[in-house]
């Protein structure tokens, strides 16, 4: 029988149990039993009613008893009478505690006597996870002083385990040694005189060593391992307690790897895993590892019927992982292609994994191969992993490691990696859908998470109240600057009651920009504002922060390539805004430069393949065509000029900004506005001429179709149901029922 409290404090009608203090509103009651207890006996008040919270652990004792252990919580105004079966099974023992018993505080000592090795691990896990949890025990410092005595008197001495290297801000790596034995291992805790806590992540095994000892590495917060630390590791049946050495200096983590020699990519990949899941610090340090102590990249090299293959493509992020390469199998010897996770476990992708034939440069010689992308969701990383592994699998059961060059961080380049992974003839709607969207899209949501304004630049004197703030988006074709300038100074009107917002979305042009714009406003007197952003985010992010700095009514966009021809254009468009029909959007007639149509409204259909796309009416007809030159509601316009409400351009959101580079994103937010019940209407009287794609065509990999191909598909998922009623009927009629749209030409 334990004694932990007075007999003043308890009153039985039985064997007293041992009562002490967790923590001062946290009570344990004990009490030794001859025999091992099968079942948990039950423990209520005096009238019936349940006792909660409360918790019960059954101890083995080395004599062949049991230690039966109960938790309540300290009754606060009021003496509390239990009923409990305890002692001799079937027995009940009334007892009777005071609130205000003077409780003795446990003592790990005398909870241990005799309990067994399997008991005093189903103590510690128990004391450290469920109980601290269910009584709230985790912030109590008499809790912890208990803990970390508890620590203490289960192991004499200790062995120490180890601090290898400072990681990032307060994380660092511990390495130690456990036994062979040492099976699955739960939980790792850290006990200080701090505070205690569980590690988020578990522990990673490196290797096997010569004394049959596995060394384990794990990450932990720096001062969680001051003086006087201990770490708690459970397992099935086994427990290791190791003293935790002073880690005030360490050298860094790319230091240590590589004064070690390190060649363990699993154990690389957990400390990059475990560093992205954690704070900013961590992310960027996950990152800098990667760069200053990169993988050695490695190919399958085989000759004549021996197969061979690498992996140029591998991107992971928080979605999934994404990889794309080729082999040549002359003999059919390849079983499969998978994807390694930090713990250098293979997984196949299944469904996810395309193949498609080309030809390689391979050992000086172009030869057929098959190129192949496959996407694996449950790899996932909130920072790049730059060089994740893969297996070519063999069916003689032999395995390769392919390990592809160090991938690039940024968003952009990773993105126009991907974009060059597919050729585009072999480029499909289930490629993209299964594969590239998901990697796609993340990397797009990061790239406009930096892609932010920079400074914002006022030449002249702005405008007060603009009716129409007039947006052009700039990237490295500045050439159409002096005219475009020029035809807006020489209309009163885009003078008298416009704004011209330049967004400048090549952030290394800016002194180049704002030099000859300042150049324009000393020949032509007008004010302009140029708005420089952080770094390329493409049309509907530019688009979007020129909105943003506008102050006008009505908003137009148009592109830098887009040049009025005759003045009254802004005032003829903004004329058409509004009114019965609530119009908010509308477009003009776009020319060549041959004076050829280029656009006349914009409509959707199918092309040979079936997949929706955006086509303009009567490209390629004289100016004069009698159907271009007929005012009409159209199922959208091209964003090369349009003018929108400001309110209505809001409403929805604005551009959406998850289309790669520049391209749907004016026919999107055409079908948001309808969506919405507006109106969209084409002005054949204003007409201006546009150099089509002169600054998109400097994107390389727009211009290789696949960014084209991706869009056209982000629009048809989006947009299939809206696209089909339209082309089945037409666009809706206008409130005042005055006009449908036409037949395509």
């Amino acid at each position: 029988m334990l004694e932990f409290a007075s007999s003043d404090a308890v009153r039985t009608t039985g064997e007293a149990p041992g009562v002490c203090l967790l923590n001062p509103d946290t009570l344990l009651l004990s009490w030794d039993t001859p025999t091992r207890l099968w079942e948990v006996p039950r423990l209520e008040t005096i009238d019936g009613a349940a006792i909660s919270p409360q918790a019960t652990l059954r101890l083995p004792l080395d004599g062949g008893g049991t230690r039966l252990l109960r938790v309540i919580r300290r009754p606060k105004d009021e003496p509390i009478t239990i009923l409990a079966e305890a002692g001799t099974l079937g027995r009940k023992d009334e007892i009777t505690i005071d609130p205000d018993g003077d409780f003795e505080f446990a003592t790990a000592s005398t909870l241990l006597n005799g309990v067994t090795p399997a008991g005093r691990l189903s103590l510690v896990s128990t004391l450290l996870g469920m109980w601290a949890s269910l009584f709230r025990l985790r912030l109590s410092k008499s809790y912890n002083s208990f803990l970390l005595q508890l620590v203490a008197e289960i192991v004499d001495r200790p062995k120490p385990a180890k601090a290898v290297a400072k990681l990032s801000g307060e994380k660092i790596l511990l390495a130690t040694a456990l036994p062979d034995a040492f099976h699955d291992i739960e939980a790792v805790f850290i006990v200080a005189p701090s505070g205690f806590k569980r590690l988020t992540q578990l522990p990673h095994i490196s290797k096997t060593g010569p004394r049959g000892q596995k060394l384990v590495y794990m990450i932990a917060d720096q001062p969680s391992t001051a003086s006087g630390a201990y770490m708690v590791v459970t397992g099935v049946r086994t427990l290791a307690i190791r003293h935790l050495p002073d880690a005030s200096t360490l050298p860094s983590l790319a230091r240590w790897w590589q004064g070690k020699g390190k060649s363990d990519a699993d154990l690389r990949e957990y400390i990059i895993g475990s560093l992205a899941r954690a704070d900013m610090k961590s992310s960027k340090a996950a990152i800098e590892f990667q760069l200053r102590c990169p993988l050695s990249s490695q190919r399958v090299s085989g000759g004549g019927s021996l197969p061979s293959g690498e992996v140029d493509l591998a991107v992971t992020t928080a979605r999934g992982t994404l990889i794309g390469g080729w082999y040549r199998d002359p003999v059919d010897m390849i079983a499969s292609i998978d994807l390694l996770d930090s713990n250098g476990i293979a997984h196949p992708f299944g469904d996810g994994f395309y193949r498609y034939q080309g030809n390689v440069q391979d050992d000086g010689q172009t030869v057929p191969a098959t190129g192949f992308v496959g996407f694996y969701q449950d790899i996932q990383s909130p920072v790049p992993i730059l060089q994740p592994r893969s297996l070519m699998r063999l069916k003689s059961g032999n395995r390769h490691l392919m390990v592809p060059p160090a991938q690039p961080i940024d968003p952009a380049e990773a993105r126009a990696r991907i974009l060059r992974a597919v050729p585009p003839q072999h480029l499909t709607s289930e490629i993209i859908e299964n594969c590239l969207a998901p990697v796609i899209g993340d990397l797009q949501q990061k790239l406009m998470a930096s892609a932010k304004v920079d400074r914002v630049i006022d030449i002249g004197t702005p405008h007060e109240d603009p009716d129409v703030s007039i947006i052009v988006p700039l990237y490295r074709v500045l050439g159409f600057l002096r005219a475009q300038v020029g035809a807006f100074a020489c209309d009163d009107w885009v003078a008298k009651y416009c704004e011209l917002v330049f967004v400048l979305d090549s952030p290394e042009q800016a002194e180049e920009c704002e030099h000859l714009l300042r150049g324009l406003h000393v020949l032509y007197g007008i004010p302009m504002r140029l708005v420089v952003m952080a770094r390329n985010g493409g049309y509907a992010r530019a688009c979007n922060a020129g909105a943003e700095q506008a102050h006008g009514h009505y908003l137009a966009m148009l592109n830098s390539d887009v040049i009025p021809h005759t003045p009254g254009w802004a005032q003829g468009l903004a004329s058409k805004l509004g009114g019965a029909d609530e119009v908010a959007l509308v477009g003009p007639k776009l020319l060549f430069e041959d004076g050829s149509i280029q656009h006349a409204g914009m409509y959707f259909a199918r092309n040979e393949s079936g997949n929706w796309l955006n086509y303009h009416y009567h490209k390629g007809m004289p100016d004069q065509f009698r159907d271009a030159n007929i005012e009409r509601s159209v199922p959208g316009v091209t964003g090369a000029c349009m003018m929108i409400h400001r309110d209505a351009f809001e409403a929805v959101g604005g551009f959406t900004e998850d289309y790669v580079i520049g391209d749907y994103e004016d026919s999107d937010l055409c079908l948001k506005i309808r969506k919405a019940d507006f109106d969209i209407k084409y002005i054949p009287d204003v007409s201006l001429y546009h150099f089509e794609r002169k600054s998109i065509s400097t994107h390389a990999d727009y211009m290789r179709g696949v960014a084209a191909q991706y869009n056209a598909w982000l629009h048809a998922a989006r947009w299939a149901d809206a696209l089909e009623d339209i082309h089945t009927n037409g666009v809706p009629q206008s409130r005042s029922h005055k006009t449908t749209d036409g037949e395509a030409a």
